[in-house]
């Protein structure tokens, strides 16, 4: 069975989901809608792009989403949501309470490092092997609208609250220091033991690292070079490295394909979003 996949948004990034589909095995991109964009396979409205396809990849700016994913669910179809997923947790959770009466769509969020190999194997060693004393999360960009929209934190550390959620569980306790005239946020999660620094700010340049801390090492994770790496004690620990974007799509596809239950789910992208606020 052939997925039909609408993409919702043609910016730089629904450009590389786009690209990306076309590496997944049984899915199709079918027709693109986005007013900026006239060329092969537009559509000129999100209803009618919806009636001729299976699923709805949304690449649109952080305070559509929410808008675009909602007209998705009324029409019944599958559908990939691009993290924040709202700007708040009181719009995610209306769009959590629709799906509820309506369960026939799935809802996916795009929390990609999920499928990054580097995070995957970091959950491994956290879950069967030993679990770290402390972890220091840092994520540094341009400044961007989804920024501008949403605040510094939910743009980027965002995604270290979701990883950190699937490495440990749901933290204890939580308390953010924020200076949006600086596009600057720091957040302290503790989940029982485990304390974890996160920073983020759209100062430039791009930067992204993790280091965990561990009672006799020091574990890192940066990104470097087009990809992420792993280290410890100065040495790389060899990960077999496979684009997370091409992960992800092809994961959604299978779940759409099986009628499966994708995970990140709407309830995560909701907890996110009430750890930032309650921060």
């Amino acid at each position: 069975m052939e997925i039909r996949i609408g993409l919702a948004g043609y910016g730089s990034w629904g450009k590389r989901h786009y690209e990306s589909w076309k590496g997944v095995h049984r899915a199709r991109v079918v027709g693109i809608y986005d007013p900026k964009y006239t060329g092969k396979g537009s559509y000129r409205s999100l209803s009618q792009l919806c009636s001729d396809v299976d699923a709805l990849d949304i690449v649109v700016p952080a305070d559509k989403l929410a808008g675009v994913a909602r007209a998705g669910i009324e029409a019944g179809r599958d559908i990939l949501v691009e993290k924040p997923f709202a700007v708040n947790a009181a719009e995610a959770k209306a769009l959590e309470e629709q799906l509820k009466r309506n369960d026939h769509p799935l809802v996916m969020v795009g929390f990609i490092e999920r499928f990054n190999p580097v995070f995957r194997k970091l959950k491994f060693i956290t879950e069967f092997l030993e679990r770290p004393s402390s972890i220091f999360c840092q994520r540094s960009g341009t400044p961007t609208l989804i920024a501008q929209h949403t605040g510094v934190l939910k743009d980027l550390a965002i995604h270290d609250v979701d990883l950190l959620r699937w490495l440990l569980g749901e933290p204890t306790d939580v308390g953010v220091h924020s200076r949006r005239e600086f596009h600057f946020g720091e957040l302290e999660l503790t989940f029982g033991q485990v304390s974890a620094l996160l920073i983020s700010d759209c100062l430039g340049p791009k930067i992204r690292r993790w280091v965990i801390t561990y009672e006799d090492k020091t574990v890192y994770a940066q990104f470097h070079e087009d990809r992420w790496r792993l280290y410890t004690d100065g040495a790389e620990i060899k990960v077999s490295w496979r684009m997370p974007l091409q992960e992800e799509l092809s994961y959604f596809a299978e779940c759409v394909r099986n009628r499966q239950k994708p995970v990140p789910s709407i309830e995560d992208a909701v907890r996110a979003l009430e750890i930032i606020e309650e921060a």
